[in-house]
């Protein structure tokens, strides 16, 4: 069985080979983590690549996280995330994270205090934005076109969609029975090729830190919002409540499908949530990923 790790946006400081070792350099630490005896190299794993695709079309990702938000963030508090349904959906399968969960008054310098204060105000304060902006698809959008160049040309460039879709179908078999991880608009990506694409075998599919929550992005998808319908076994949904492009599950209107996701709120990588380390370091995502090998049709 085939697994295929599917990237998110704003990868054009990598190539292929490169990402490609940065992810599976995190999925052996996790791996290890989860005490899964195996082989990494026993694996078929099969990683596309769509990151080049913005350069040929001359465009950069214009996103900052360090530097978007004003000097002084300590004092953000929008009123919004009052109203919207925060609930965390716990793993159904609990298991320890190696993740380091870090509590300020213990860290070890000043220096070290001071950082990670910082990426939990930046993270809580983005978080709040999201959440905002979910109630205003439209502003939504904007911001999406002017800071997130490659998500806006993926879901209203239908050349750049076909491009991308390629990329990946050329490391699929519909005579193969697939497992599909993928991470951020990569699911984006994922959903809608699934829906157009029906004649591929898929046997799991696992979104990470995965942006299908938001109205702005639910209003480009294919049309009704509906299971994938080939996919054979489980949707599994892992998202971080500290994750800013995940702030909430895949458990309402219009993912309320039977059978339903199994979402799993996770812990993932203190000072960047929503890297794709933190997820495939995390024992849950891991044996998500494993024993989908050996589950039965």
């Amino acid at each position: 069985m085939k697994i295929i790790f599917i990237h998110g946006m704003n990868q054009q400081n990598y190539d292929q080979p490169s990402l490609k070792q940065h992810w599976l350099s995190a999925f052996k630490t996790g791996l290890s983590h989860s005490q899964q005896n195996i082989d990494l190299n026993a694996l078929e794993i099969r990683f596309p690549f769509y990151g080049d695709l913005l350069s040929k079309h001359h465009l950069y990702n214009s996103l900052d996280i360090d530097t978007f938000l004003p000097k002084s963030i300590s004092h953000i508090h929008l009123p919004f995330h009052l109203r919207h349904n925060n609930t965390i959906v716990p793993e159904h399968h609990p298991c320890a994270s190696r993740l380091p969960s870090v509590n300020p008054e213990c860290s070890e310098s000043f220096t070290q205090r001071l950082a990670l204060i910082t990426a939990l105000t930046r993270d809580h304060a983005f978080k709040e934005l999201a959440l905002f902006l979910n109630h205003y698809p439209k502003l939504h959008e904007t911001f999406i076109h002017k800071f997130l160049i490659e998500t806006y040309l993926y879901l209203s460039n239908p050349d750049f969609m076909h491009e991308v879709h390629q990329r990946i179908m050329s490391y699929l078999r519909p005579e193969l029975d697939h497992i599909i991880v993928a991470h951020s608009l990569g699911s984006v990506i994922t959903y809608n090729l699934l829906h157009q694409y029906p004649q591929f075998r898929i046997q799991r599919f696992i979104t990470l830190g995965s942006p299908l929550a938001f109205r702005v992005i639910q209003e480009k998808l294919i049309t009704p919002i509906s299971r994938p319908p080939q996919l054979e076994g489980d949707w599994f949904n892992f998202y971080s409540p500290d994750d800013f492009l995940t702030a909430f599950p895949l458990s309402e209107a219009p993912f309320d499908f039977e059978p339903p996701i199994i979402n799993q709120a996770i812990t993932t990588s203190l000072y960047n949530p929503h890297s794709i380390t933190g997820y495939l370091q995390n024992p849950a995502v891991v044996n998500s990923i494993i024993n989908g090998l050996t589950t039965e049709k």
